[in-house]
């Protein structure tokens, strides 16, 4: 046998598999899920501990925390519309190539692999540093004793967002409001140019961006039929810990007695 039919038998390169669809989707719903409860804990833990740490340096009581939550899922709703609109849908950022990945996605077997709103748990801690700098200066200087309650309000507003976003896309359980705010976000995956609020539309409505109307939308197929049709089961025992994981996560960021010291 020669050198070169030696090269042609031995050397051959490795046949890879092509995955199918269904491979694909199942391989994204992992990923996207795992990625999806770590920002979860994320969000809890970038709440919780620095709500603890600065009740010890601010005092507060549990009217202002509760006063400090409302605030803070008011300026949540308010950044997630500035964040959305000049920064996620501004393609020449690295936010903005990030999330044409999410919406290039949408309908694909890649689609849960993007369906999160936080791109990693450093990510997701990045924003609450973001936000958090001008709220503890404002604590600092004014002692309103809200500051605590305002990350609890950014924590439990960021699992909301991502869990709530994840079944508007991927299927599952939703009250009867959320189901028409489903319809509203996925018409701005039609026509990005308005909508920015994902689920409680309070800034697209206050800056008049709740646009195009309706009648000029088109809606794909799926997003006019019940939400569990595009949801893959992924078993009882992860939806029970998902679910037990979250309830958790909100009871404890609801629990005024973490930060008073309270009994």
């Amino acid at each position: 046998m020669s050198a070169t039919d030696v090269s042609a038998t031995e050397f051959r390169p490795t046949e890879v598999r092509k995955l199918s669809a269904n491979e694909v989707t199942a391989h994204a719903l992992a990923y996207g899920s795992i990625k999806k409860r770590n920002n979860a804990m994320s969000a809890m833990l970038s709440g919780i501990l620095p709500a603890i740490v600065l009740a010890h340096y601010f005092p507060t009581s549990w009217q202002r925390c509760v006063i400090g939550v409302i605030v803070g899922l008011l300026w949540s709703n308010a950044f997630e519309y500035v964040y959305h609109r000049w920064l996620l849908h501004c393609p020449t950022t690295l936010f903005g190539k990030g999330h044409l990945l999410h919406h290039s996605s949408v309908g694909t077997p890649e689609e849960a692999e993007h369906a999160t709103f936080g791109e990693s748990p450093v990510y997701v801690m990045a924003l609450f540093v973001v936000n958090g700098v001008p709220a503890v200066l404002g604590e600092y200087f004014l002692h309103t004793g809200l500051v605590p309650g305002l990350f609890l309000g950014w924590a439990i507003y960021m699992i909301a967002v991502e869990e709530i976003h994840w079944r508007f896309h991927l299927g599952g359980w939703l009250p009867l409001g959320l189901r028409e705010a489903r319809i509203y976000h996925l018409a701005h995956h039609d026509i990005p140019d308005g909508r920015y609020n994902v689920f409680f539309p309070l800034f697209d409505f206050l800056t008049g961006n709740m646009t195009p109307p309706m009648d000029q939308i088109q809606l794909p197929a799926y997003a006019l039929n019940s939400t569990e049709g595009r949801r893959q089961d992924l078993g009882l025992a992860t939806w029970v810990r998902e679910t037990a994981c979250i309830t958790w996560a909100l009871i404890l960021l609801l629990d005024y007695r973490f930060l008073t010291g309270s009994k």
